[in-house]
């Protein structure tokens, strides 16, 4: 079973995916702010992580940077699920390695799990997990 993270500081947000995306068969995490998100990433190693921008403390984009360099969590698929929609976050948020950036007022619940979905699709199989 594909494990995903998601890593938002709205606890709403954060049971409406859960539900939404254990129902499509996924074993989801949820960690409330950035620290927590990058402990638990490390910890379960997710095939993906849902990750918010704008939350307390360090925000998702300094998240998804060390995600990024960290050898352990370099390779997890990371999508920013945020209601920040600027083009110099979306821009930095590529660069740094996101796979994805939505906008969560832009998509409805299905098609949020569609998109995770599609991500989860363009990867080959064999490729889950090579370094385990």
């Amino acid at each position: 079973m594909r494990k995903i993270l998601i890593v938002d500081d709205d606890e709403f947000a954060c049971d409406l995916y859960s539900d939404a995306l254990q129902k499509a068969g996924y074993l989801v995490f949820t960690a409330s702010d950035g620290i927590k998100g990058l402990s638990k990433a490390t910890s379960e190693v997710p095939d993906l992580i849902l990750l918010d921008v704008a939350m307390p403390g360090m925000d998702g984009l300094e998240v998804l940077e060390r995600l990024k360099k960290d050898e352990a969590t370099k390779d997890i698929k990371i999508v920013i699920l945020t209601i920040v929609k600027k083009e110099d976050a979306m821009e930095k948020a590529k660069k740094l390695g996101a796979v994805d950036y939505l906008v969560k007022s832009e998509l409805k619940l299905q098609e949020i799990v569609d998109k995770v979905l599609s991500h989860f699709n363009h990867n080959n199989h064999n490729n889950k997990h090579n370094n385990q």
